[in-house]
């Protein structure tokens, strides 16, 4: 009785204080908002919706049973999972964040992993794509694609590691590749369809975190700005928070803040990561030791191959401006909505 007491008051207390941002800081919610779309329009959606209608179509068609065969020993002996789930860890490491955690969710409600196999690929199959990482991090923010390089390299060698320390988690038994391989589907089309209605509706989820967490960082930037903020906002939101800690914090803390993803990223596979029973505490332990060992492995490679780069974009706006959307962007939005709207049942009574 107590405890529901004290939770429905911080409830209460949270959703007063968010009413009071809302009145008292309209204008910066406004503007948070507005960049949060723009973030998803020139970057999010480009770099991500493509590998997330690829990785869904591999689950599909069958793919990832096929080529998984291929994989199962190095897959076993370095993790001891199933073949199979070794395109869910490439894919991660290439197609950013949510795709690891979507791809694991698929393979665990079609019967090819079972849930302590899905639970131990949610510890480490959460990273940041190069498309980010390299292209957004290292050439627009940082101005230097080496820098890009080194933190992808980090982050995907902590993730590596993290997922052999998660061997030691394992209960035992093992969903065998052969008991649940099948034929690659006899029409490929619909799988392709099914594909990006799929990632249409996750893309949309994405966004919406992506843009609420870019209005509550306006709203703390409008106290003050110092590098404890900066840190804050970047645990936060790590795309925008990225932007604002280039030239700001230390190249192994980047790395380290790349590897822990942000709140904003947890909230967008915590519907995945759920349906697998992991426990959000190991969860955010896994986050936490994978950001200390790509700040460890960046500070080391420092050290070894020291970098030179260009002066950093610290401050560089996402201000809309007229006809500045990119035409892949605007396609990209186009096939969503279409695919959305074919989902649509019409014949179904409203209550």
């Amino acid at each position: 009785m107590k405890r529901n007491l004290v939770y429905n008051s911080a409830l209460g207390l949270f959703t007063v204080i968010i009413f009071i941002c809302l009145f008292a800081k309209s204008s910066e919610c406004v503007n948070g908002v507005k960049e949060g779309i723009m973030l998803c329009v020139n970057s999010i959606i480009p770099t991500l919706f493509p590998f997330m209608i690829v990785s869904r179509f591999i689950v599909n068609s069958g793919l990832g049973d096929f080529f998984g065969s291929f994989f199962t020993k190095i897959t076993q002996k370095l993790f001891k999972l199933p073949g199979i789930c070794s395109f869910v860890i490439i894919m991660s490491m290439i197609g950013g964040f949510p795709v690891g955690a979507k791809m694991t969710c698929d393979l665990l409600e079609s019967g090819k992993i079972n849930e302590n196999e899905a639970q131990r690929l949610n510890l480490f199959c959460i990273n940041a794509g190069p498309a980010f990482v390299i292209g957004t991090v290292g050439e627009i923010f940082a101005k230097s694609r080496r820098l890009g390089v080194l933190l992808f390299v980090c982050c995907v060698s902590s993730s590596l590691l993290v997922g052999i320390m998660s061997r030691t988690l394992s209960n035992g038994k093992r969903t065998e590749y052969r008991d649940c391989a099948y034929q690659i589907v006899k029409n490929p089309v619909t799988a392709f369809t099914n594909s990006i209605s799929d990632a249409s509706k996750s893309m949309f989820g994405i966004c919406s975190w992506v843009i609420v967490f870019n209005a509550v960082i306006e709203c703390i930037l409008s106290f003050g700005n110092n590098v404890f903020i900066t840190l804050a906002c970047a645990l936060l939101e790590v795309t925008d928070g990225i932007r604002m800690s280039c030239g700001v914090l230390p190249i192994p803390v980047l790395a380290a803040v790349l590897s822990f993803g942000g709140l904003s990223v947890h909230c967008q596979i915590f519907s995945f990561v759920r349906k697998s029973g992991l426990n959000f505490g190991l969860f955010y332990l896994s986050r936490i030791i994978c950001a200390l060992l790509s700040g460890a492995i960046c500070f080391l490679a420092l050290r070894i191959f020291p970098l030179e780069f260009g002066v950093f974009a610290a401050q560089q706006s996402l201000t809309p401006s007229a006809y500045s959307v990119s035409l892949p962007s605007a396609a990209a939005l186009i096939i969503m909505c279409c695919s959305l709207i074919f989902e649509l049942d019409t014949g179904r009574k409203m209550c």
